[in-house]
């Protein structure tokens, strides 16, 4: 048996797989085997190089067997930078990570291998100078441990296996034994000098040359050589951009196999936050950045905030032992009535905050609070991301969890949510939808409202009995001064520097039900007697996005 421990001073692990774009929020946990090899690898170069090469190839080769983890509790943590680019120009950059306490460590543990005493010394030198892990900030303590836990919890499994309840898979990369590859060292080979031989024949035709005894030449074949690895040890020396660049799927020398997490894998670090924060409250809101190669507009808010609520149902479902989706989620009680007490269930509200009017992120906000369940819920949804038919493959980036006054503010720049400031004056920033008809003759238009006294003292009874249905506003409902923005030029929003009409905005939702008094959208604007805490989201679709208002600036 062989155990390693490795632990992080700095708190951080961070380590992009194979695969995946750094803005993707994604981090392996538990760490490749194939980057703990190279890490090897790339310690004996720089900082052993009197230690024989055929030493660390006999070393290569037993750990090359994929071990079994024992991790530590930990959570996910995510930071926002800008990075610069040449011409003085700059990206913005998702840095996520896995924080884990300094004294908590990773330990790998390889039961079924056998090493000699040198090796034992080699491996535990090579681990004590390890300087990092993964990225360079990821600083590692590293050594070879006299004893190892007996118990597994991390355990890998062939692709195509089942995970087993209350588990999940993770794909990671493995060195390839070395018999395998040579194997596929000799295979691959041949196939390339049978494509580079089939090249030369054909180009031997389109010239009129005979083409029947033509051979690779030795520059041929020293080529095809340079571009492949003999070994397992020369696999792990090839660069990173060096093998994207010249179309590697995968790393040559290296598999794809699972290993199965338990789905609690970081509950543990959220249950110590929750025990803190029983001594307050509940945290209220979960903020999300919103990542995709193509971000949706706010218009289709009501829609993303829809979907983010499925796939957030599901993640409910696996996280409780009933299989059941929260309550704070669905909105129901067990037996299918609605929950009581006035909207106090989750808002999945859309954000615009980068000046494009496209969505950059998603806040989650439910006055009943949420639970460790709940948090371990959103956890899942950062990592499944969000796939869905209206054609958008969007990545949850998930900023932090607390109290709505924690992340409210007017500077965006600075990562703060409009929606969740404190102002005296509120304006709509997605269309309100009447959840009630204002006449028996169906819904009059804007025009007709503002020209008819009564209509318009019922369209500001209806978003007044809206706030005294919210817990936070009716105490001052009554006092509100509530403007209706009817004319053309102030039936919208400010998006991406264009007016965008309320009609631009999806105003239906494309599942479920709800009361809804036809599809016209209306915009106010909001005096209260004192300053109030947001979010406001009232009408139709409130819980999805639609009837959102903003601060306005004095």
């Amino acid at each position: 048996m062989l155990a390693i421990s490795l632990k992080f001073p700095a708190k951080r692990f961070h380590a992009t797989p194979w695969g995946r774009q750094v803005n993707e929020g994604a981090v392996e946990w538990p760490p490749s085997p194939w980057r703990l090899l190279r890490s090897l690898v790339a310690t004996w170069h720089h900082k052993f190089p009197d230690v024989p090469e055929v030493a660390m190839r006999d070393l290569v080769e037993r750990l090359a067997s994929p071990p079994r983890f024992v991790l530590p509790p930990a959570s996910q943590g995510h930071t926002r930078h800008y990075m610069p680019l040449v011409n003085d120009d700059r990206t913005k950059v998702f840095d996520t990570f896995i924080a884990v306490e300094p004294d908590d460590a990773v330990v790998a543990i390889w039961p079924d291998i056998t090493v000699t005493d040198e090796q034992r010394q080699l491996l535990d030198q090579l681990l004590r100078a390890m300087s990092y892990f993964g990225r360079a900030e990821s600083w590692v303590c590293g050594q070879l441990l006299d004893e190892a836990p007996t118990a597994f919890e991390v355990n890998p499994v062939e692709l195509g296996e089942p995970a087993g309840d209350g588990r999940e898979l993770v794909r990671t990369l493995i060195p390839v034994l070395a018999d395998e590859h040579a194997t596929w060292y000799a295979n691959t080979r041949e196939e390339h000098r049978q494509r580079k031989l089939s090249e030369k024949i054909v180009a031997a035709k389109e010239n009129g040359k005979p083409a029947e005894d033509l051979r690779l030449s030795e520059k041929d074949e020293q080529a095809i050589d340079d571009s492949l690895p003999a070994t397992l040890f020369d696999a792990l020396h090839a660069n990173t951009a060096e093998l994207r660049n010249a179309g590697w799927s995968q790393p040559p020398g290296a598999r794809w196999i699972n290993y199965t997490r338990p789905q609690n894998a970081f509950a543990s670090r959220q249950l110590h936050r929750k025990i803190v924060r029983q001594v307050h409250t509940l945290p209220t809101v979960a903020r999300f950045a919103v990542c995709g190669a193509v971000r949706p507009l706010l218009t289709d808010a009501i829609i993303i905030g829809e979907q983010v609520r499925r796939v957030v149902m599901g993640c409910s479902k696996k996280m409780n032992a009933d299989g059941n989706a929260a309550l704070v989620f669905s909105g129901k009680n067990k037996d299918g009535s609605p929950l009581s007490g006035g909207h106090c269930h989750a808002h999945f509200l859309c954000e615009a905050a980068r000046g494009d009017g496209r969505i950059s992120h998603l806040t989650v906000f439910a006055p009943m609070g949420f639970d460790t369940a709940d948090e371990g819920a959103f956890t899942n949804l950062a990592r499944s991301g969000i796939w869905g038919r209206n054609g958008y493959e969007l990545q949850m980036v998930l900023l932090g969890v607390g109290l709505a006054l924690e992340f409210g503010g007017l500077n965006e720049k600075a990562g703060q949510s409009r929606l969740l400031a404190t102002s005296h004056e509120w304006q709509s920033r997605t269309p309100f939808v009447l959840t009630r008809h204002l006449t028996r003759k169906g819904m009059p238009t804007a025009e007709a409202i503002a020209a008819d006294s009564r209509l318009r003292t019922k369209l500001v009874d209806a978003v007044r009995s809206e706030l005294s249905l919210r817990e936070q506003f009716k105490a001052v409902a009554h006092d509100v001064l509530i403007e209706p923005l009817l004319e053309r030029q102030k039936a919208g929003t400010d998006l991406g520097g264009h007016f965008t009409s309320w009609l631009k905005f999806r105003r239906e939702r494309a599942t479920g039900v709800g009361s809804q008094a036809g599809l016209s959208g209306f915009g106010f604007r909001l005096t209260f007697p004192k300053a109030v805490a947001g979010p406001i989201a009232l009408g139709y679709g409130c819980h999805f996005g639609l009837g959102t208002f903003d601060p306005v600036k004095s």
